[in-house]
């Protein structure tokens, strides 16, 4: 992440919808990896690696300590093997990104497809089509003022070639570009 370029708190929660939402992109090359690989690519601190691989289980699931079969977190909320108020932001992103993830098929689902397969209970389809219960826990690097992840969404620049969702972090001078390599573009220095 670019030094100054956001507040530690929010650059600390894209990473964690990143993880949430099936890995860390490298900025550079617009590859996504998991929490190990982009450690080893030297993508994300160390001091934020525990709170990064709690994300992670959003999209990987986690493994049911008594059956052992793998469980996607809001199963996991229901048997009581998470608690619903750490798993909620990540499902949160996950439902704005497309679809809540199955770990256990490919793809993303719709909320109501969810429910009907036991993945998530109704308290939590209802909490999450709530939009008035997202949290306001970014702040826009511009104005400084705080937004949900949808709000942040809807303020982003789309990047043409790779398709991702760009916070402009400055007034002037933002353009969405692709780097072919780690060279700022001349038009920009």
């Amino acid at each position: 992440m670019a030094k100054n370029m956001l507040d530690p708190i929010t650059g600390q929660k894209l990473l964690e919808a990143q993880a949430a939402a099936g890995g860390i992109v490298d900025l550079l090359s617009r590859e996504r990896y998991s929490m190990h690989k982009a450690m080893e690519r030297g993508l994300i601190e160390n001091t934020s690696t525990q709170r990064l691989l709690n994300a992670q289980k959003a999209f990987t699931g986690i493994g049911d300590p008594v059956t052992k079969k793998r469980l996607s977190v809001g199963e996991a909320v229901q048997k009581g093997w998470m608690p619903r108020e750490s798993v909620l932001p990540h499902l949160q992103v996950q439902h704005l990104t497309g679809g809540l993830i199955n770990p256990k098929m490919t793809g993303c689902i719709p909320i109501q497809q969810a429910l009907l397969s036991g993945m998530i209970s109704e308290e939590l389809a209802q909490l999450l089509q709530d939009e008035s219960n997202y949290e306001k826990d970014l702040a826009d690097p511009i104005s400084k003022e705080r937004l949900s992840y949808k709000e942040a969404m809807g303020r982003c620049c789309k990047d043409p070639l790779s398709g991702l969702l760009l916070l402009p972090a400055a007034l002037e001078g933002y353009r969405c570009y692709r780097l072919a390599s780690p060279t700022v573009p001349s038009s920009l220095s």
